[in-house]
């Protein structure tokens, strides 16, 4: 099992990775035997593999959780389900020192922790993520959202985890669809901080990792140090953790445009969002082609689309997705800032971008 130590100005935690590892959530418990209640809310998909085992694991602890399960899909984060947790948790008398655990993926770790960090103004919570990209992204480092109307994850609030439980054997339940959803953000990870880990990634066979237990955790714990490195920096994204935001303001608004359904999920919309990134760098004088070339081979090679003219079934609009970025969280005085690349390893932010040159890149991804 590897453990990693996550230390902010707020607060500090633990990241535990390594397969069948729920027993360590019995022992962290029985370190707080003061707590009255345990609540768990999941998803009906992710219930159906993994709620009686977590089940079994709390009555170790002689907790009988309260459980509430919603819907899939990134169209549950919204306000309706904010309110339906939020009453739901303090219906069951739930107390600021008992504990909330978020079964699943990204969508019920930014909704859950939504819920709990204004449910009596701060509950604690436990991620139990199910998901590749829960598990080296959303269980990580605090950020809550839900979606507006006007954009992804426009909604939300800062509120870090008591400890984040990353169980790699559950990754073998995913759909092989999700599982390349969430391979879409450790790619970026490697692009953005490490070279050596974009090389790692580059000689492995694609339908072979969710199969292989120590390759994922591998996986997970690299991504999770280089994300856990970068929150230590900038908890509240001030500065540097907007470089985790590689791919993400072109596929948010990408995601926005497809109406947050299945026709693009997260990852795959980073990916696309990361390739009109490298094509930004590119026009910006910074990462050369063949680096380019590169990074998109190993994403074609991986089962991922790579221009937004290969999306079926959709009809996306060239100033429609520019209103949308303009919503994006990075924008500054009505002026765009992206996270582009310098060269594979070395992510960097870039303030006040022509929106010529971005409508340009979209244009050609259109093609």
């Amino acid at each position: 099992m590897k453990n990693i130590k996550v230390s902010t100005k707020t607060c500090s935690y633990e990241i535990l990775i390594g397969r069948e590892i729920l027993d360590h959530l019995s022992l962290f418990l029985n370190q707080h035997n003061a707590i009255k209640s345990i609540s768990i809310v999941t998803e009906d998909r992710v219930a159906k593999y993994h709620l009686t085992n977590l089940l079994k694991i709390l009555e170790q602890s002689k907790l009988s959780p309260n459980i509430l399960v919603i819907r899939p899909g990134e169209s549950s984060k919204n306000w309706n389900n904010i309110q339906k947790v939020t009453e739901w948790l303090i219906s069951k008398k739930i107390e600021r020192g008992d504990f909330i655990i978020g079964l699943g993926g990204g969508v019920i770790g930014d909704l859950v922790g939504f819920s709990a960090s204004i449910a009596l103004r701060g509950i604690r919570i436990i991620h139990v993520p199910t998901s590749l990209l829960a598990q080296v992204d959303s269980a990580i480092g605090g950020k809550t959202s839900i979606n507006s109307i006007h954009g992804k994850n426009l909604i939300g609030t800062f509120h870090q985890p008591a400890l984040v439980l990353s169980d790699v054997s559950m990754l073998k339940t995913l759909s092989t669809r999700d599982f390349r959803s969430g391979y879409g953000e450790v790619v970026k990870y490697a692009l953005i901080k490490d070279k050596n880990f974009f090389a790692w990634l580059e000689k492995q066979d694609f339908s072979d990792l969710q199969k292989n237990e120590e390759k994922l955790t591998h996986i997970v714990e690299i991504s999770s140090q280089i994300k856990s490195e970068i929150v230590e920096q900038d908890e509240t994204e001030q500065g540097i953790r907007a470089l985790l935001n590689f791919g993400h303001t072109f596929g948010h608004a990408l995601e926005a445009a497809t109406g947050y359904s299945e026709k693009l999920l997260h990852g795959e919309a980073v990916v696309l969002g990361s390739c009109l990134a490298l094509s930004l760098s590119h026009k910006l004088n910074l990462i050369d082609q063949e680096q380019i070339l590169r990074i998109e081979k190993h994403f074609i090679t991986s089962g991922f689309k790579t221009r937004i003219k290969q999306l079926s079934g959709t009809n996306i609009d060239l100033d429609f997705l520019m209103n949308l970025m303009y919503q994006d969280k990075k924008v500054t005085s009505n002026q765009l800032n992206f996270v582009l690349l310098n060269k594979i390893g070395e992510g960097l932010i870039v303030k006040n971008v022509d929106p010529e040159n971005v409508k340009n890149v979209i244009q050609q991804s259109l093609k």
